[in-house]
């Protein structure tokens, strides 16, 4: 799976775990604040209803008892009583939502139309004991109305006590759905982090190990293309341009090589021991005996000490030096090569105090480079 399909399932699943997490915030308000709606739309207009039908009741017994004692007129004031509690029966009865409460509305009507028959029927007669009266005719259907009055109110009571308990044990789930989903989205971030370490970070720190091994000189180290991601496909491609370079590298050394054999067969056929060094002081092919190795290490760091000094002179006159010098005893004559459109490219360094004659024997194998790169001790040194 390429690495990119991998981040873009990783962040598609963290965004719809938030996604889900609001959702479920929001619809757990939301049903919170229908219940609470519900309790105050439904079950508060019923139970006002029945407070207010309760006091027309209490109001309507006051009135009734006061008119059989003083032989008042009420009329009028009964009147307006029945009147707000038929209008809270209604309102009760439009608002029947728990179940069996249209039923009792209906006794409650019942009761109450009974009531008020009985008490008109007594406050029609005249009566020598009022209060008994009262308790013996009226007093009783008073109580059945209030008792019926009273379990309506009761009734819708409990039901707010319910649908409170309901609400809370809705928020409850919610908070626990919420917390769930917190929890698993807080779990697979650090699943996701986990894996994007092992599959990103942790490669990207190998990546630069093999990149620094390669760099101090570990050239045979190689990036590892085993996934088939994005970092596969470009550890593949360093791997290659690795390989590549190495290849250059060994046409490159092979091809340096059959030069520095040209360049020893034609200084073994010159009379006489020279060396040829590099413009940076390195020997490229040498016919010196080993004898004489002190002598050629002396030479080489001489050249590393006077190479600017003699380059910044050709540069102002244009004409190659001609040094002669004494290192460890031997004489030596060193030239500096250039070509024809005046650059320099290295040394040409001869031993003077032998013969043109005595040459090196012509089946002795010539001697093969080695540069070093210390150089020995400088005898007695003239220049011309």
């Amino acid at each position: 799976m390429k690495l990119r399909t991998r981040l873009l399932l990783g962040y598609g699943y963290m965004a719809v775990l938030v996604l889900l997490t609001a959702g479920g915030a929001a619809f757990g308000f939301f049903s919170i604040s229908e219940a609470i709606d519900r309790i105050l739309s439904e079950n508060f207009r019923s139970v006002t209803a029945s407070v207010e039908m309760m006091e027309a009741l209490e109001h309507q017994n006051t009135m009734t008892m006061s008119a059989l004692l003083t032989r008042e007129n009420i009329e009028e004031g009964l009147l307006l009583s029945d009147q707000s509690f038929y209008a809270a029966l209604g309102r009760a009865e439009a608002n029947a939502t728990i179940d069996g409460e249209a039923e009792l509305l209906e006794e409650v009507r019942a009761n109450y139309v009974g009531y008020v028959e009985v008490r008109n029927a007594t406050l029609e007669r005249r009566h020598e004991q009022p209060l008994r009266a009262f308790s013996e005719e009226i007093f009783p259907s008073y109580i059945q109305a209030r008792q019926q009055t009273f379990e309506l109110l009761d009734r819708n009571h409990q039901a707010i006590i319910e649908a409170d308990r309901n609400a809370r044990m809705t928020a409850l789930q919610t908070a626990g759905w919420l917390g769930l989903l917190v929890t698993v989205a807080l779990v697979s971030m650090v699943f996701l982090a986990r894996a994007l370490q092992s599959k990103i970070l942790l490669r990207l720190e190998e990546l630069n190990e093999v990149a620094e091994a390669i760099l101090v000189g570990e050239h045979w180290r190689r990036f590892d293309m085993r996934e088939n991601d994005e970092l596969g496909v470009v550890s593949r491609q360093l791997n290659a341009a690795l390989d590549a370079r190495d290849e250059l590298q060994a046409e490159m050394r092979g091809r340096i090589n059959q030069q520095k054999q040209l360049v020893l067969g034609l200084i073994w056929g010159l009379p006489g021991e020279r060396m040829l060094v590099g413009l940076d002081s390195h020997l490229i092919a040498s016919t010196w005996t080993v004898d004489h190795h002190e002598v050629v290490e002396a030479t080489l760091g001489w050249l590393r000490a006077r190479r600017r000094e003699i380059l910044e002179a050709f540069r102002e006159t244009h004409e190659p030096a001609v040094i002669e010098a004494q290192f460890e005893g031997i004489d030596v004559e060193i030239r500096l090569l250039a070509t024809q459109d005046g650059r320099p490219v290295g040394w040409l360094v001869q031993r003077l105090d032998v013969s043109d004659d005595a040459s090196t024997p012509e089946n002795s194998p010539p001697e093969e480079p080695s540069p070093s790169p210390g150089a020995g001790s400088v005898g007695r040194s003239s220049v011309d």
